[in-house]
């Protein structure tokens, strides 16, 4: 917890964009998330030319304040090429839940700087959950 100007404390999550909550249903496979989505075409050579060959995708969980990454190569491109990318569900011992996500330009390392495509989307489930299969219909625009 952060302590807060005026409010007292106040949770520690990462900024999002400020758009209506992404409806998802419970994953099928209770030990996975799966984020199906779409990147912009317009950032495929200034990848290739900064070096960035991979998406990272990170799941953000309430409670205990924690991220979960996944990586995929970064080869689709435009709404006609999605990709499905399967993250680690939650920890079982916690209050954690999921609660967000967001999507990075990452180097062969699994590095990604500062390179994410925007602020976290919120997720919300039918009811709390450890795992989504979520499909995002908005077009993830990156920058580099």
């Amino acid at each position: 917890m952060l302590e807060g100007r005026a409010v007292g404390l106040v949770p520690r999550v990462p900024p999002t964009s400020g758009a209506a909550c992404i409806k998802a249903p419970l994953s099928a496979e209770n030990d996975f998330s799966y984020y199906t989505f779409h990147i912009d075409a317009a950032v495929k050579n200034a990848a290739a030319t900064a070096g960035l060959t991979k998406i990272g995708v990170r799941q953000h969980l309430t409670a205990a304040n924690t991220e979960n990454w996944a990586y995929v190569p970064l080869d689709k491109f435009g709404p006609e090429n999605k990709y499905k990318v399967k993250v680690d569900r939650c920890k079982k011992d916690y209050d954690r839940h999921v609660w967000s996500y967001s999507v990075w330009l990452c180097n062969d390392s699994n590095w990604c700087g500062t390179t994410n495509c925007g602020l976290d989307r919120e997720i919300c489930p039918a009811e709390k959950t450890k795992s989504v299969d979520l499909a995002d219909t908005l077009v993830w625009t990156c920058s580099v």
